[in-house]
């Protein structure tokens, strides 16, 4: 448990750092857009790490025939395989509204 607490607070770490780089590269307030990217990047997060393959294959079983539908509606419902990386994600976004709410 001590292990999957340290990678989670390592992921958000590197995702925060990441974030400051690239708001001194682009020049954009951090502060004022942290929260948004974090969001922004756990909900892409989320949608491509499907255990059914993500959001491409989805698309692609879109364009199947209605035979092949009516089989396939039961094997494509939304799973996903949410690992340190995505809670890391969260955790970077939930710190970075609390924040904000101070700041403003």
């Amino acid at each position: 448990m001590k292990k999957i607490i340290s990678w989670l607070i390592i992921s958000s770490i590197i995702i925060a750092i990441a974030v400051w780089v690239a708001s001194i590269i682009f020049t954009f307030s951090y502060s004022e857009w942290s929260f948004f990217i974090g969001l922004a990047l756990s909900v892409i997060i989320f949608f491509f790490n499907s255990s059914s393959g993500g959001a491409f294959s989805k698309g692609a079983a879109l364009e199947t025939s209605e035979f092949e539908w009516k089989n396939q509606k039961e094997k494509n419902e939304m799973r996903a395989n949410l690992g340190v990386v995505f809670y890391g994600s969260v955790l970077y976004t939930i710190i970075s509204l609390i924040v904000i709410i101070t700041l403003y």
